[in-house]
């Protein structure tokens, strides 16, 4: 009996040594785990460059609201090309450049700052008249591709010399100057 005593002794500590080795070692195994873990979702490249795509698709989703707003307040132009042209014409001579500026399409971050500069660099030429007249005498020469409509100015020798690109604004439903 006595044998047995010492053997459930020594047996016990075996257990329990076995116990904690298999603690210890789950324990390394949940701490490694979760530093992998860790690292993957927060600090490794992959991490910070899917962070960096969310922000920027939220932030591509922000300028598309934006600008999907802009194109619906848009409203200067007219229901065909022809009738944002003659709009346009009319805005030239009477020298409202800031009216003349709103027959243009919207750039991609909502402005026209550049027709105004290129109208106000006309009119500061003296050559606003000029444009108005190069740009009534259009030929009949019009090519349409959806949402596309050219006016298409011919020099003497035939050539082209002037070109005018209206666009189809589809949100507030009026044509626009995109390119002159």
């Amino acid at each position: 009996m006595e044998e047995q005593i010492q053997q459930n002794p020594s047996s016990e500590k075996s257990g329990r040594k076995y116990w904690k080795f298999v603690l210890g070692f789950l324990i390394i195994i949940v701490v490694v785990a979760g530093g992998f873990f860790v690292w993957d979702k927060y600090f490794s490249q992959q991490a910070k460059l899917n962070r960096q795509n969310a922000e920027n698709y939220l932030k591509y989703l922000d300028w598309q609201r934006n600008y999907e707003k802009a194109m619906r307040e848009d409203t200067y132009g007219g229901k065909t090309p022809e009738e944002t042209l003659q709009m346009f014409i009319e805005a030239l001579k009477r020298e409202d450049i800031e009216l003349a500026s709103k027959y243009f399409m919207l750039d991609e971050r909502g402005s026209r700052q550049k027709w105004i500069d290129l109208l106000s660099r006309v009119e500061q030429e003296n050559n606003l008249q000029r444009m108005v007249n190069d740009i009534e005498k259009y030929d009949e020469a019009k090519k349409t591709f959806d949402p596309y409509y050219l006016f298409l100015y011919y020099n003497e020798d035939g050539s082209v010399g002037l070109q005018i690109t209206m666009h189809f604004n589809s949100y507030s439903q009026v044509w626009k100057i995109e390119s002159l």
